[in-house]
């Protein structure tokens, strides 16, 4: 599975510093990674049809619970609001 517009989104979140004050935890390489885990646990494809809003946000992390740690789902639903902020061109 994959992540459509990966090199956009990795530019949106550098663009807008995220992970350039934290530990590498939250650099930009660790969020495109959280989605890629999103994608690959799910067997889906990270795209703007099927991420573009809060309620598709919830609606994911609610598929993951369970078979991750709350502050994993928690690291992966902040990785899927900027890739909706992306979408949304906030």
């Amino acid at each position: 599975m994959t992540i459509e517009h990966e090199a956009r989104y990795r530019e949106y979140i550098q663009e807008r510093g995220v992970g350039s004050n934290d530990l590498a935890a939250s650099s930009p390489d660790s969020y495109v990674s959280y989605l890629n885990s999103v994608s690959r646990l799910l067997g889906v494809t990270i795209s703007p049809a099927l991420l573009n809003c809060e309620e598709d946000v919830e609606s994911i992390a609610s598929k993951l619970l369970g078979n991750r740690a709350d502050k994993t789902i928690g690291n992966y639903k902040s990785a899927m609001r900027q890739y909706v902020a992306m979408v949304r061109g906030r």
